[in-house]
């Protein structure tokens, strides 16, 4: 059954009664644009026991179903890990009028526009998650104290524009300690990408960066390329060291399954410095 047409004013009648059980998981799609139903369970509960776990996945499945009834949740044809994944397997997007409640759960201007969600290819939504994971791993970890995900925004929310320099991360995060913050922009990097544009990407947040170019929190973003394997860590690190400085102090390259905890190691440690 398609979802009836959601009116601003019903959006927002619905922003003050929906439970937590469907805004968490909205606020959660909004910072990473895509999650499968395995990843939602890991953000959504902190519970180790099987029995909890189970529980958790009901309750996230009959949740997804019902924001999906609404109209606010998309749940993508592409599935991963084929029909044996069942829902943990969903693919799980906003709707349009999604975006406009997670705006307005936020206190910020509903978007004007945005495209509806279509199914992407394999290699998008490959990178679309690789993103995500990122994020849910920064969420993990936060779980134990020490710093927060205060910011987490992925493209296009995360693209930046100052002084005619157009920049286009895939990512941009702020994670917070006590007394001090860190941001990054995250560009994911799965080796299809040839290195010439790689090094106008570079070029563009070096040029950014020695203009004095600040990023959204007001203070000039780090630049982390996550690479998939060893030696395109290699590869990339070389294309770095060839850049005028502060290019070594500006990007840094890591593998993708590194990068939430290369983030919450550079966070503490500047709260040591």
């Amino acid at each position: 059954m398609t979802p009836a047409r959601l009116t601003q004013a019903r959006l927002r009648q619905l922003a003050d009664e929906l439970p937590a059980r469907h805004t968490v998981p909205l606020l959660h799609l909004s910072r990473a644009r895509v999650l499968t139903g395995q990843q939602l369970d890991r953000l959504l509960d902190e519970q180790q026991s099987d029995t909890a776990v189970r529980t958790a996945e009901r309750a996230r499945q009959r949740a997804m179903a019902q924001l999906a009834a609404i109209g606010l949740v998309n749940i993508l044809d592409r599935r991963i890990g084929g029909t044996r994944a069942g829902s943990a397997g969903n693919v799980h997007v906003l709707s349009t009028a999604g975006h406009t409640i997670t705006a307005l759960l936020q206190g910020k201007t509903p978007p004007g526009r945005v495209r509806r969600s279509r199914t992407p290819g394999p290699a998008f939504l490959a990178h679309a998650l690789d993103i995500a994971e990122i994020y849910i791993q920064l969420v993990e970890h936060s779980r134990n104290g020490g710093f927060t995900v205060a910011t987490f925004v992925t493209e296009p929310d995360s693209w930046w524009q100052q002084d005619g320099v157009r920049l286009r991360p895939d990512a941009y995060t702020l994670l917070a300690a006590s007394n001090h913050g860190d941001c990054w922009w995250i560009e994911v990097d799965r080796a299809t990408e040839s290195l010439p544009r790689l090094r106008d990407k570079l070029d563009a947040y070096l040029y950014h960066h020695t203009i004095g170019g600040l990023g959204p929190d007001g203070a000039p973003p780090r630049v982390l390329i996550t690479v998939p394997d060893l030696r395109r860590c290699g590869v990339v690190t070389d294309l770095i060291t060839g850049l005028p400085p502060p290019a070594g102090e500006l990007f840094c390259a890591v593998e993708h399954h590194r990068a939430a905890r290369f983030l919450i190691t550079a966070v503490h440690d500047m709260g040591e410095t």
